[in-house]
């Protein structure tokens, strides 16, 4: 029988300060697992979020009315024309918070399955497409039990801290070079290769006409002259005897202190946004070709003070998983979705 029971956060506002303190703890437990988390907030900022969520604030408590748990659910709806509909769903349940007892405690695994039953009381109440969860890469412990309550491995987001460093390259008959707008039809092509790609390694990758219509936007502002600090991607592309076979896109990623999850400190990073290799010229050197075109493109920003380079990659796809491991991008939080059909016990 279950010693503990989740309430409305509005109807115990008490318990703030002791969600706060549990809230830090695990903070402090993470970064202690990964230092490149960001440091634990200071608990003034934290007491100012959860107030904000007051009204849909969900807390554990245990028999004793001690706090066990608590989580702040939300939605996220992305605009019509988010190439992320490529990856998520129109209408996502979130958490803007998830905080959860050190595993370690006896009542931990009960206390998340409580919190992972009243999140998905609350997302089905909101008519919701798909639900979404991101935790720490290096504090597994999770994992198990979103697995039993329908959620399955989604992506990883990876990050290095420093350029790679390369071996002198040979000579290849590959050309490596700045995209240019008379690319555009084989970039198109390119990128929806590689989401039909995926598509056969997971249920959450979908290529359809919004997200073509989308990554064209990104192309027409860097054909129109705008830069990464304008919100417009950089692209290399690898050609051979005048065909493009390959290219990578890469755009600039801030992060400010308050910025959801909040796993990745605040700071500007190099992010690789895709690395698409048509498929008969895959295993030929062509995606290192491009990822040393693309760091070598970041450095000459002399005018941008990176803090890192990140990425995101389905964990699912083998090839993926050996390319970036390879390159020492390192796991920093995993991502974890359930779509309406999913069941839970």
């Amino acid at each position: 029988m279950a010693t503990s029971h989740v309430h409305n956060l509005k109807d115990h506002p008490a318990s703030i300060p002791s969600i706060v303190a549990l809230w830090q703890a695990q903070e402090q437990r993470q970064r202690q697992l990964d230092s490149r988390l960001h440091a634990p907030l200071p608990a003034s900022d934290l007491e100012r979020s959860v107030r904000q969520g007051l009204a849909h604030g969900l807390v554990v408590l245990g028999e004793d009315g001690k706090v066990r748990g608590y989580a702040h659910p939300g939605i996220w709806s992305l605009p019509e024309t988010s190439l992320l509909h490529a990856f998520l769903t129109p209408k996502n349940g979130i958490t803007h918070a998830l905080v959860l007892p050190d595993p370690q405690e006896p009542d931990a695994q009960e206390v998340a399955a409580i919190v992972l039953l009243a999140l998905s009381d609350f997302w089905h109440t909101q008519h919701i497409t798909g639900n979404l969860i991101r935790w720490p890469s290096r504090d597994p412990w999770f994992e198990s039990l979103l697995i039993a309550h329908g959620f399955a491995l989604d992506s990883v987001c990876a990050l290095r801290p420093h350029p790679p460093v390369f071996a002198q390259l040979h000579a290849s008959s590959f050309t490596v070079r700045p995209a240019r707008q008379e690319d555009e039809g084989a970039l198109i092509g390119l990128f929806q290769e590689e989401l039909t790609f995926h598509e056969h390694y997971t249920p959450f990758v979908r290529s359809n006409s919004v997200v073509l219509s989308a990554f064209q936007g990104k192309l027409a502002r860097l054909w129109a002259g705008r830069n990464v600090s304008e919100g417009a991607p950089f692209i290399v592309v690898a050609e051979r005897a005048g065909n493009v076979l390959g290219m990578a896109e890469n755009t600039l990623l801030t992060v400010e202190v308050m910025d959801e999850p909040g796993f990745t400190p605040p700071g500007q990073y190099g992010c690789l946004d895709n690395v698409c290799v048509h498929e008969q010229w895959r295993g030929q050197g062509v995606g290192r070709l491009l990822l040393h075109a693309s760091f070598e493109m970041w450095e000459s920003m002399q005018q941008l003070t990176l803090d890192g380079y990140v990425l995101w990659y389905n964990p699912d796809n083998p090839r993926a998983v050996r390319f970036w491991s390879r390159w020492e991008y390192e796991p920093l939080w995993t991502t974890y979705q359930q779509l309406p059909l999913a069941t839970h016990v």
